[in-house]
């Protein structure tokens, strides 16, 4: 088998990047470069764009474009960015992944449709092969998400099958709490990149091998999540818990008001304003901003001292 998978594998936090949109609703993609700066100041090792957290399946394509061309830009290629160029069209799929090779993506990640859904594996695998093929030079990672698209295929399955027809197949965003099946995908062999996409899981998926997560609350609390790894690397595992704790206790938090609109009322509280939620999600309002912000003010996580919803006028 002609397997090309020589990229570096990944490891570490990659933060589940928002798009940010100004009060129109429009892509604002100015605020790019300030996302970006809070990652390297927050120790995060990546951006994956148009995933869940970024809305990818609310955006044009020349939105999805406009995205990955600001973050190539603002880091000027040196930085890890795995672009989601999945969508229902696969002519579309096809193009997002021909336009991410072109612009300098670290590599590329596709989500099953969510519409016309695969019946069998094999057509699973058949339609990330096309988008594969449109990339050849680039990774490809199976963006696994059956919680969001109702596409439940065994992963390790996925992947096996997937590594006959694709030689770019890299490995899986694994947005799943199903661990016995993640650690089924970390036992095959020749081993795949798992990255998780679930924080919730991060210190028992550490445990079964995990080096790399991918996650909306990566944005603006990767420090609890450094620690929790750090903690697990010298077997510090009261240390790792009670850290992992405080990252549960704030996704909690976050579930109650929906996680990708209360993630980016975060990243306003934290001076990164990425806008309001796309419909059909519902924008987040002023009397919500005062509630979360009194249920996650003090909490140990946050890459930066909050704002008050007051000091932003909110």
């Amino acid at each position: 088998m002609n397997d090309k998978r020589a990229h570096p594998l990944f490891s570490g936090l990659m933060a589940a990047a928002h798009t940010p949109f100004n009060a129109a609703g429009r892509l604002d993609a100015n605020v790019i470069g300030e996302q970006y700066k809070l990652f390297l100041e927050s120790g995060v090792d990546g951006a994956f764009l148009c995933g869940t957290a970024g809305e990818g399946h609310s955006l044009s394509c020349g939105e999805r474009r406009t995205v990955l061309d600001a973050w190539v830009g603002v880091s000027e290629g040196k930085y890890p960015v795995i672009a989601h160029v999945g969508h229902a069209s696969i002519r579309d799929a096809v193009r997002l992944a021909e336009h991410a090779a072109n612009a300098g993506a670290w590599a590329i990640a596709a989500m099953a449709p969510i519409y016309y859904k695969p019946q069998t594996l094999e057509e699973l695998v058949e339609y990330l092969a096309a988008i594969a093929a449109a990339a050849p030079d680039l990774p490809i990672y199976f963006y696994d998400a059956p919680d969001f698209n109702g596409v439940r295929f065994p992963t390790e399955q996925v992947l096996e099958w997937g590594r006959l027809r694709i030689p770019t197949l890299q490995g899986a965003k694994f947005t799943s709490t199903d661990l016995r099946t993640f650690a089924r995908c970390q036992r095959l062999d020749p081993p795949f990149n798992m990255l998780i996409g679930y924080e919730e899981t991060w210190m028992p998926a550490i445990t079964l091998g995990a080096r790399g997560a991918i996650g909306s609350t990566l944005n603006f609390a990767a420090p609890v999540y450094r620690r929790v790894y750090e903690a697990m690397e010298i077997g510090d595992l009261a240390t790792a818990q009670e850290e992992h704790a405080k990252a549960l206790d704030l996704t909690e938090v976050l579930d109650r008001f929906g996680m990708v609109r209360a993630s980016k009322a975060i990243m306003a509280l934290m001076g990164v304003d990425c806008g309001d939620v796309r419909l059909p999600l519902r924008p987040f309002h002023d009397g919500e901003m005062q509630d979360l912000y009194e249920l996650v003010r003090d909490m140990d996580v946050f890459a930066r001292p909050l704002a008050t919803p007051a000091e932003l006028g909110r």
